[in-house]
């Protein structure tokens, strides 16, 4: 039988199915007299700070494993584990309503999680099942349950179903021989996902019901690069199953000699490759998998992934964190690009017809000034920590870009004033996303420090195509000459003004567009971190003349 799930981390794995399933805990309330709260306070305080020592553990095994940063994704656990309002207010629980520790942690935890799960965040929902497998690990050790022998049991080689599993348990995969794992929830921003691909599991998730269809012992193929599950599998497809298992391991060989060398041709043209990010947490595997810096912060989804609008200093803090982690390489920041699909429920926006043609990006900041002058004050002193770019999304004018270099300069000021430390000579750029803008390329490249092409929109307003709208997605075609010659003049016009041009789209991390856009002149590719390694091999293995033929061919409509 196949099955088709979310794609969380690639790579092909064989074997037979184990089934984790975990008693759930059941919890009830049990009232404790007044010389007992002393004894339950002290119960809770050891189950938390039992759980905490094995997520440092967890941490520990991560850095050792990788020989890298990965394990940060970790600190959110640990201070999620000294967050007030589930400790305070558990232990004020316990002596006020004179209850056991277990009824009073499960009482703030699901008050917690059901917060999250209001916010319609897809990241923030992943949240929620993050706090909530670390709420149970706390009340494993509040009832003295042990995981351990739970592992101990599991045959080696096995592939791994559940309902879901915490980051942790994807660890003690790595150390049990466990080949891969299935689940019925979670997604790519999952904390899980992100330690299966640092760990090399190849992982999917998103079947529903999977864990109650699945049988132990049944042989399952698991191809966590397409997303495909498959359980009974005859011999022809184990067999072409092995055959791609071997050749995506020599493949993922091969391209771990390249991550540490530059992406220069083969005629001896240097390129950039640099990652796209949208939390801090992901810069250890951007630096992991060779990025030469971060092409693209989205910091929309420091919005979208709060319950309130952040604040001046909860910017500033996120920005200087990544710019230091990066150094010395360069970090470029785009602006809150919300509206359209983008949407969150801290930034209050009207019901439109046509929400992608309509208020969105750099628009909605200029019709919410105050949200977007604190956020450029953050970048500017966060400019102060490292290689800081600011990025403006949809420019559609140059009269925005003047605008928006108007506002900073203002605030510039203002921090002189306050004398705070900033960056002067901060570059800004625009993203070059609507055909308006592409077409008035050497006017706006005149204005801005360097240009970046978002491919994404870029496509759906030169086609007239919505991108979300599966009845014209056929006309969402990033390979077609139209396009091409689009980007061409971009890149052309920028580079008469002496600017630079990058790609940030999905098409910059496609490998069949990789010669085609040397060969056009693109400066910078930014990317999926875990796209690096392929694109820098097709890099280093293609001469720029060999590049240029093969796209003037192609724009010119001979390759159709």
């Amino acid at each position: 039988m196949v099955y088709k799930g979310i794609p969380i981390s690639p790579g092909v794995a064989i074997g037979k199915v184990y089934l984790l399933k975990r008693e759930s805990h059941q919890v009830h309330r049990r009232s404790i007299l007044p010389n007992e709260i002393k004894n339950e306070l002290s119960r809770f305080r050891k189950a938390v700070e039992d759980t905490r020592r094995e997520i440092l553990a967890v941490e520990d095994k991560v850095k050792k494993a990788l020989s890298s940063k990965k394990s940060r994704i970790f600190e959110g656990y640990r201070l999620f584990l000294e967050d007030k309002m589930l400790i305070e207010e558990t232990e004020g629980v316990i002596k006020e309503q004179r209850v056991n520790a277990e009824f009073a942690f499960s009482m703030q935890l699901n008050k917690i999680i059901s917060e999250f799960k209001k916010i319609k965040n897809d990241y923030l929902k992943e949240r929620a099942r993050d706090i909530s497998e670390l709420g149970s690990r706390v009340m494993s050790n509040l009832m003295d349950k042990d995981d351990k022998v739970l592992w101990d049991n599991i045959p080696p080689s096995s592939v791994l179903v559940a309902y879901n599993i915490t980051p942790a348990d994807t660890t003690n995969m790595k150390s049990n021989n466990i080949r891969a794992f299935v689940t019925n929830i979670g997604g790519k921003t999952s904390h899980t996902a992100i330690v299966a691909r640092a760990l090399e599991i190849p992982a999917v998730t998103g079947i529903k019901d999977f864990s109650d269809i699945a049988e132990s012992g049944q042989n399952i193929i698991v191809d966590g690069g397409n997303g495909i599950v498959i359980t009974d599998p005859d011999e022809e497809t184990v067999t072409n199953y092995k055959r791609e298992r071997k050749r995506y391991l020599d493949e993922q060989h091969s391209l771990q000699k390249l991550l540490d060398l530059p992406a220069v041709s083969s005629d001896g043209t240097v390129f950039g490759v640099e990652a796209n990010i949208e939390i801090s947490e992901e810069i250890s595997t951007a630096l992991a998998c060779g990025a030469e810096g971060i092409g693209l912060y989205r910091s929309e989804y420091m919005f979208i992934n709060s319950v309130t609008i952040p604040s001046e200093e909860e910017q500033y803090a996120q920005y200087k964190t990544v710019c230091e982690k990066m150094l010395p390489y360069s970090v470029i920041i785009r602006t809150i690009d919300l509206g359209a699909d983008k949407l969150t429920d801290t930034v209050k926006m009207p019901a439109e017809q046509n929400p992608m043609m309509g208020l969105r990006s750099i628009r909605l900041c200029f019709k919410l000034p105050q949200i977007f002058k604190t956020q450029i004050r953050a970048l500017l002193r966060a400019s102060s920590a490292g290689n800081l770019k600011i990025m403006i999304p949809m420019i559609t004018n140059v009269s925005e870009l003047k605008k928006v270099k108007t506002i900073i300069n203002e605030i510039k000021k203002e921090l002189e004033q306050e004398g705070l430390a900033f960056n002067a000579n901060t570059p800004v750029g625009a993203m070059i996303e609507v055909p308006a803008a592409a077409l008035a390329a050497d006017l706006i490249a005149e204005e801005a420090d360097f240009l970046s092409i978002g491919t994404n929109d870029l496509i759906q307003y030169t086609f007239a195509a919505d991108r979300m709208n599966e009845n014209v997605d056929y006309l969402y075609e990033a390979g077609n000459p139209a396009l091409m010659r689009l980007i061409k003049f971009v890149i052309d016009e920028a580079h008469k003004k002496q600017k630079s041009v990058s790609m940030c789209g999905e098409m910059a991390s496609d490998p069949a567009f990789t010669k085609i856009l040397m060969g056009l002149g693109l400066d910078v590719f930014s990317m999926s971190a875990i796209a690096i390694p392929k694109i820098k091999k097709i890099i280093r293995t293609t001469s720029v003349k060999e590049a240029k033929e093969f796209a003037d061919r192609f724009i010119s409509g001979a390759c159709l």
